[in-house]
């Protein structure tokens, strides 16, 4: 497993949105307890976003520029805690885009990944023009970029207050935006697809095996089946010896055999599952 795989598990699927502060997506921390020293930057379909346009939505709601963050001042970023990642960017149209962000992480450097993820109807604009004066309706217009939502401005507009210089203003923005747009036919989502079918297996397994690490040590070890701690670290960012404490650990839980050569086989997700019910019914009934 390369580095930028490992880091995209950082990255929420389906999160990617427009919003009225940028494009937006959440980073979710589903690895190892760690300390943002720093965000180098950015980027999106390709084109670099400066960090000094990126701010950060901490787990308690907290805004800070992402050049605020330093080694003197970091930002925890503790296991199942989240971070909203704003780019001061132009509204995304329908169809698949690749993000990227790059961080200093403690104990790693400057690291990061590119991931995709889509942007469909439901993240278009999707407002009442009523609600809005001709001068705001003005100032908005210009950032839509999506012939749809347009589309869908323009005909709330010609059925609610009809005022004809929002209607001309709306008009001719989606003129511009259907010559820059691809045809429908043309817009394609492929993000869902690309995501790994195991996603929501990693996330159970969370759960029961008590840590990401421990996840990530299993499904590579399993993966590699019958596997030593050095081929599995080989896989991962973690040191041998702590791959071998962690398979030691496995085993010890009837969660893993070693052979005589010192390579493990892990059991199934369904009889990890399995065990860690019995255990749980264990403890209830001596507390009953």
């Amino acid at each position: 497993m390369s580095v930028q795989q490992y880091l995209e598990r950082l990255f929420t699927w389906e999160s990617l949105e427009n919003t009225d502060r940028g494009v937006e997506f959440e980073l979710k921390n589903r690895l190892v307890e760690a300390e943002l020293h720093g965000v180098a930057g950015g980027s999106l379909d390709g084109t670099d976003v400066d960090a000094a346009a990126i701010t950060l939505e901490l787990p308690d709601g907290t805004l800070m520029d992402a050049t605020d963050a330093s080694a003197e001042d970091p930002i925890p970023f503790d296991l199942a805690e989240t971070v909203q990642v704003v780019l001061d960017a132009p509204r995304l149209r329908r169809g698949t885009h690749t993000v990227g962000v790059r961080m200093e992480i403690e104990g790693w450097g400057t690291v990061g990944f590119e991931t995709d993820d889509d942007i469909t109807d439901a993240d278009l604009l999707d407002v009442d023009p009523a609600d809005y004066t001709v001068a705001e309706l003005e100032a908005l217009i210009p950032d839509l970029r999506d012939p749809l939502e347009l589309e869908r401005l323009r005909e709330r507009e010609r059925e609610g207050k009809a005022r004809k210089t929002a209607v001309e203003a709306i008009e001719e923005r989606l003129e511009t935006a259907r010559e820059a747009a691809p045809d429908e036919d043309e817009i394609e989502y492929g993000a869902g697809n690309a995501s790994s079918g195991g996603s929501v297996v990693e996330e159970l397994l969370v759960d029961i095996l008590e840590s990401p690490q421990r996840v990530t040590v299993y499904l590579t070890a399993r993966r590699l089946q019958p596997a030593t701690p050095e081929q599995v670290a080989g896989r991962t960012l973690f040191s041998e010896a702590t791959v071998e404490e962690t398979l030691g650990d496995f085993e010890m839980d009837g969660l893993a055999e070693r052979d005589d050569a010192g390579a493990y086989e892990m059991v199934s997700p369904v009889a990890v599952l399995r065990k860690r019910q019995r255990r749980l019914w264990n403890v209830l009934s001596r507390g009953l």
